[in-house]
């Protein structure tokens, strides 16, 4: 399973990417990592193929040293997901979070 079709170092500063990639992010966010930015949006502590969505693209960890956030993937184009499998990947890895 590919997660993200580019992936950048966790410290790449949000604002860099956005403006590379051309998608809105608040000016308050120019400077935030994109670790820093991921794990605030997520409900639990990170795992590999958490993701974050973002207008048009989805924001992944691809990457991860302890409880540490290394990598991070970006997809200009995220999938739709909802099918009966992914919901229940969803569960499963939620309960033995």
């Amino acid at each position: 399973m590919i997660f993200g079709g580019f992936t950048f170092g966790s410290e790449v500063l949000l604002g860099r990417i956005a403006g590379f990639y051309g998608f809105p992010i608040p000016a308050i966010h120019n400077g935030t990592s994109l670790a820093d930015f991921v794990r605030a949006r997520l409900p639990n502590n990170p795992t590999l193929g958490d993701r974050i969505r973002l207008e048009d693209i989805e924001l992944v960890v691809r990457g991860m040293d302890g409880e540490r956030i290394t990598r991070i993937g970006l997809e200009l184009e995220p999938r739709k997901r909802g099918s009966p499998l992914e919901r229940s990947f969803a569960k499963l890895r939620s309960a033995i979070s």
